[in-house]
């Protein structure tokens, strides 16, 4: 898979927006930027995309097979369900893959940022959590998958991608989060809690990966 310069800084743009603002506003710059005509549909036709967009692909909720549907964990967000394939005018399904996995690297940098921050503010018997052995040792797990899935997606321009790659690195996103998460304890599944986020983010991939995976 070649990815164009130009989709290259989108994506990239996508990981810093993540990483900084958040899911939602992350979301919108990557939907302006590589499907600006119509929703980006997954293989089975739903999509995923920021509410302020709606307006703007109005066109396409008119038809008669769509479904919205707004219970998606994070507020923002909502997902458009349709019995028909993805629209003609969408992203090429790779370089929407290859985007939101940059997109989603950033949510879970973000998250990894949050964890330590959350973990150096607790401590047990007078020492913070982040000098645990096994903290420490599950951090340094999460930021070794970080970078290899950040090496992986830089060299998505040599033309050797496919979707089983995206589809190995968004998993090992989602096991990231996942490990994260658990050092959050209990608060990492609280409404209040990163859990809500992580899962939406790791619906984004669910919506848009093969139909083969």
């Amino acid at each position: 898979m070649t990815v164009p310069a130009d989709v290259r800084e989108h994506c990239r743009e996508a990981r810093d927006h993540a990483r900084t603002d958040g899911l939602v506003p992350a979301l919108t710059l990557l939907t302006r930027a590589l499907s600006p005509k119509a929703p980006p549909r997954g293989p089975r036709g739903h999509a995923v995309l920021p509410k302020e967009l709606l307006d703007e692909f109005a066109a396409m909720e008119a038809e008669g097979d769509e479904h919205r549907e707004d219970d998606v964990p994070v507020p923002g967000l909502t997902v458009l369900r349709s019995s028909g394939a993805g629209a003609p005018d969408g992203p090429e399904p790779q370089l929407w893959g290859a985007g939101l996995a940059w997109l989603r690297l950033g949510m879970s940098e973000r998250l990894r940022e949050a964890c330590m921050a959350h973990l150096g503010a607790r401590q047990v018997e007078g020492t913070s959590l982040l000098m645990q052995q096994m903290v420490k040792g599950a951090l340094a797990d999460v930021l070794i998958d970080h970078l290899e899935v950040e090496g992986v997606l830089s060299e998505l321009t040599d033309g050797s991608g496919d979707d089983r790659v995206l589809d190995r690195l968004q998993d090992q996103i989602t096991r990231a989060d996942r490990t994260l998460l658990r050092l959050f304890g209990a608060h990492g599944f609280t409404q209040d809690g990163p859990g809500p986020t992580a899962h939406a983010s790791e619906l984004l991939a669910d919506v848009y990966r093969g139909e083969d995976a």
